[in-house]
């Protein structure tokens, strides 16, 4: 059983409730994503990022070139998404868009602070790697990540 704690704003009453098991599947996943994303934007919380910009920038990291769609599809994330995530971390100078096949593609490559970016938030990352399965198991973590990869390439697929 989980507990969280919520204050009343009106009275600062500090109530205790348990975490629902939910009904259906898509809310039971996004109450465990919820929970994740927490957990790495703890993680991720002096860099100015979130963690799926992070995720962006790892994935160009090691497939650079790609353009918005290849990354979209990458990541599991609709283009519009995509391109937002890549809007703000163009801003922030860490990649840059390079010609594409024709004048409407674009083609992602980190940049230098990009590069050194992913290089000194990889310690943090992987603490958040590490916390995740020292409070799930370090077999149940695997499984999970399997299991949820399987899931998003069979429903992507239809």
């Amino acid at each position: 059983m989980t507990l969280h704690a919520y204050t009343c704003i009106v009275c600062s009453e500090v109530t205790i409730m348990k975490l629902l098991s939910l009904p259906c599947y898509c809310a039971t996943l996004r109450q465990a994503a919820r929970s994740v994303t927490t957990l790495y934007e703890t993680a991720l919380a002096d860099s100015g990022l979130h963690p799926s910009q992070y995720t962006v920038l790892q994935v160009l990291s090691e497939a650079p070139n790609l353009s918005t769609t290849e990354l979209a599809d990458a990541i599991g994330i609709d283009q519009t998404t995509a391109t937002r995530n890549l809007a703000l971390i163009k801003k922030s100078r860490l990649v840059e868009n390079a010609p594409g096949r024709d004048r409407r593609e674009r083609r992602w490559v980190l940049t230098a602070a990009g590069e050194t970016r992913v290089r000194k938030l990889k310690p943090a990352w992987e603490a958040a790697q590490q916390a995740f399965e020292k409070q799930i198991g370090r077999a149940e973590a695997a499984v999970l990540k399997k299991a949820a990869h399987l899931v998003a390439a069979k429903l992507a697929a239809n």
